[in-house]
């Protein structure tokens, strides 16, 4: 099999979601906010299944996921399972109407970071660590969705040219 056969989603997939989960883990944490700082794998991967769709957005939240999971302190499969179960939803939306919507992706940033940390904290909870639901969405999950949706208005732009790139507009042969 020719490395030019695979899918050119799968393989920037492959270096991509590393790169940015090493740079959360790391460089992220100086971009911190009242304590809280941007989930860069979760705007890519929530932008990612706008632009693509379920197959697409589903892979890339499970690497990006595996990928946090590896580089953070959380229970082993946490970051994947709130990742998927994110992208899963965010990707069924997709259509024109949130490609070209200017506050739609900002809104849908916003309601996936809530619904990804709902479900790391209730991981959390199932796993013996005892979580404080009204003290974590006031002081991590509220910030952390307003901050990320601010973020994601240059970075879906700049998840769409990365798009644009991988996938080029065909040209009409006449």
């Amino acid at each position: 099999m020719n490395v030019r056969t695979l899918h050119p989603g799968f393989i920037t997939a492959i270096w991509l979601l590393p790169v940015l989960a090493l740079l959360q883990a790391s460089v992220a944490r100086h971009l911190a906010m009242s304590g809280v700082y941007p989930a860069l794998v979760l705007m890519l991967v929530v932008n990612w299944g706008i632009l693509r769709g379920v197959d697409e957005g589903m892979l890339w939240a499970f690497l990006g996921g595996l990928c946090l999971d590896t580089f953070s302190g959380w229970p082993f499969g946490t970051s994947t399972v709130a990742l998927v179960l994110v992208a899963s939803l965010v990707s069924l939306g997709q259509s024109t109407f949130m490609k070209t919507h200017v506050l739609l992706p900002p809104i849908t940033m916003l309601a996936a970071t809530f619904l990804y940390y709902a479900v790391v904290l209730f991981i959390w909870e199932s796993t013996q660590h005892p979580v404080d639901w009204i003290d974590a969405i006031r002081r991590v999950v509220f910030p952390a969705a307003i901050y990320n949706a601010v973020l994601n208005i240059p970075g879906f732009w700049l998840v769409q040219r990365l798009e644009s790139r991988i996938y080029p507009m065909p040209r009409a042969n006449w």
